[in-house]
């Protein structure tokens, strides 16, 4: 029996894998569910809170507010970090629904200088991620190790984050939640970073999808305003003779959402899980069957064989030591629930995405001077998933002199941002880089 069941984990895919994780036989699990004592309460909504005196109604105008942003937290400290400060700004975004909301965190030095030569990098996270501090620990948190070294950085969280994550019964409103409307709210969120910070020329990057969004949001609504641009294993061109990778999915008429929830992985029970995994990691794996030393192994094995990623560490290499599971796990414990189907992110196709815009994102992108600087992860080529391609092809595809490319060998996609050693070879080379490209005055 033993021998059967590691048959089934090194060669059936990912979500087969996980039918037997949670004992189902073929069904999916029908809510509500029967056991309770399996499941876990998802963790809090999206903290956030929207300005209660000017938040719209869903079809009333955005808040009066000068430059329609209001601070929904003031300056506050961060756990573990005496000389860093954190504050959120909120802001109502068309067309001015119940989750028609974006923000910006800025985490800043006390010791920073004030002036206007500082640099102000504005970072745009991945698909289900946020703004918000999750791990306070500088190995593991980019805008940490930056601000850290005197580079403020603002981050964006997605109109994603006012989801509740508690299970939706009605997607509509993510219908029109396309590539172009986040890129136009990110450029919205740059402006008003620009007029809160009092810098005019911003540093912009992002990761993964974040990625895409901040070359797309660069080419097309920079002014001559942004120094350079960071590209966090994430693209938004391809190689003319690159095989597709996105994915057609079955049309769904009336269901507008992305789910973490799988067929049988319940969202909760996979919150269970991680809950369960960081409170206890030697503790015994979740198979009927124990096949694991215990949890932390079991997900570390689970994240290298993911399909998706092309089952060769492509989502990340913990299993080699490349990141550190529990720190992955707290990672997933606050992920965004829900992502807009209409973006379908299994793979990037501008002509796809940006369909419906008649602005020529692909000429503009190869017009781009700024310099550019970029880290791929090489997992997923080897499953024949040319993605690091695809990330170094976007940053030499630009008129830019100046273009710095790293390809990180064995790393998986997570790992790029929170592995254990991004500290080292990505977030420290990107400071300096920073650093070498900020003008000794930003007028």
């Amino acid at each position: 029996m033993k021998r059967v069941f590691s048959f089934i984990i090194h060669h059936s895919s990912f979500i087969v894998v996980f039918l037997f994780l949670v004992g189902a036989c073929g069904q999916p699990q029908k809510k509500p569910f029967s056991n309770p004592r399996l499941y876990a309460d998802p963790p809090p909504a999206a903290s956030p809170a929207r300005p209660a005196a000017s938040a719209p109604t869903p079809s009333g105008p955005a808040p009066a507010a000068a430059s329609g942003w209001t601070q929904s937290v003031a300056e506050r400290a961060i756990a573990g970090q005496p000389g860093l400060r954190e504050s959120v700004w909120t802001s109502a975004r068309p067309p001015h629904g119940q989750h028609d909301y974006i923000a910006v965190h800025r985490i800043r030095s006390v010791a920073a200088p004030s002036d206007a030569a500082r640099s102000v990098f504005f970072f745009l996270p991945g698909s289900h991620h946020h703004g918000e501090v999750v791990v306070a620990d500088e190995r593991y948190d980019l805008r940490l190790y930056l601000a850290q070294r005197g580079i403020e950085t603002w981050t964006l969280d997605y109109r994603t984050h006012f989801i509740t994550r508690e299970q939706i019964f009605e997607s509509g409103f993510m219908q029109g939640w396309t590539a172009q409307v986040f890129i136009e709210d990110a450029a919205a969120a740059a402006d008003f970073v620009r007029q809160a910070s009092g810098v005019q020329k911003l540093f912009v990057g992002g990761y993964s999808r974040g990625a895409t969004f901040a070359a797309l949001m660069a080419a097309r609504y920079s002014r001559q305003d942004v120094l350079g641009l960071a590209l966090l294993d994430g693209y938004a061109l391809e190689p003319p003779e690159a095989r597709a990778i996105y994915r057609e999915r079955p049309e769904t008429p009336t269901w507008f959402a992305d789910d973490l929830e799988r067929r049988y992985v319940p969202y909760r029970r996979w919150i269970k899980m991680l809950q369960d995994t960081l409170a206890e990691p030697d503790g015994p794996d979740f198979m009927p069957v124990h096949l694991f030393e215990n949890r932390a192994e079991m997900l570390k094995h689970f994240l290298f064989v993911s399909p998706t990623y092309g089952q060769q560490g492509g989502l990340s290499n913990a299993k080699g030591g490349y990141a550190d599971i529990l720190v992955l796990a707290r990672i997933f414990l606050h992920q965004d629930r829900y992502w807009p189907r209409v973006q379908n992110h299994g793979g990037f196709e501008l002509q796809r995405h940006l369909a419906d815009t008649q602005f020529d994102y692909a000429a503009a992108l190869r017009a781009l001077t700024m310099p550019v600087i970029a880290f791929a992860s090489s997992n997923m080529d080897k499953a024949g998933i040319g993605w690091a391609r695809r990330v170094e092809y976007t940053a030499r595809a630009t008129a830019s002199r100046d273009v710095e490319y790293s390809l990180l060998q064995d790393w998986g996609h997570l790992d790029v941002l929170l592995g254990t050693a991004a500290a080292q070879q990505v977030f420290a080379p990107l400071a300096d880089w920073i650093d070498q490209h900020t003008p000794a005055s930003s007028p």
